[in-house]
């Protein structure tokens, strides 16, 4: 579910805001079933974030900066899903000086 169009994607190679909160994903992969020998591709960086909530170990609620800034992400087999991909990692994060998406 997404209550905004922007949905919170930072573009890949941008600085990272210093002293903000982000979401990455990381562990890669197209299909849930894979046999990973290796850590899988990275995936997107969200934010900036005010909060990120998850709800029964079934959806993470990120929240933008702005009001009605919200996009859920929806986990499956116990990973995260995103455009067909499924993310076995993800961090929480205050981004730091050097930190890029």
């Amino acid at each position: 579910m997404t209550t905004t169009k922007r949905k919170l994607v930072v573009r890949t190679g941008r600085r990272l805001t210093s002293g903000r909160l982000y979401l990455r994903l990381y562990h890669g992969r197209s299909d849930p079933n894979q046999q990973m020998e290796d850590w899988g591709f990275n995936g997107p960086t969200f934010g900036p974030l005010s909060s990120v909530v998850m709800t029964y170990l079934s959806t993470i609620r990120i929240h933008g900066m702005r009001a009605n800034d919200e996009h859920w992400l929806e986990t499956s087999d116990g990973m995260v899903l995103w455009q067909g991909n499924y993310y076995g990692d993800f961090e929480v994060f205050a981004a730091g000086p050097y930190d890029f998406a």
